[in-house]
């Protein structure tokens, strides 16, 4: 099995202007939950978890922005 590079997680993903504290509060908490059973039931040790949540969070902040400007392309 591969291991982690043990390199500090980059810099935070901040919360999109569009969601409130609360929404992006309750998202990224639930998609770091699902890292975390995930690794779990992969038996991934160490830093996976922290550096696979970085990750997945990144992701669905940039998929996010990605449906934001679509929405709004299809609104005007």
């Amino acid at each position: 099995m591969p291991h982690t590079t043990q390199q500090p997680a980059s810099e935070p993903v901040g919360k999109p202007d569009y969601l409130t504290d609360r929404q992006w509060a309750g998202l990224t908490l639930g998609v770091l939950m699902g890292v975390v059973e995930g690794c779990e039931r992969a038996e991934l040790k160490g830093a996976w978890a922290s550096d696979l949540g970085v990750a997945a969070v990144k992701g669905l902040r940039a998929r996010l922005d990605e449906l934001v400007v679509e929405e709004g392309a299809s609104d005007g």
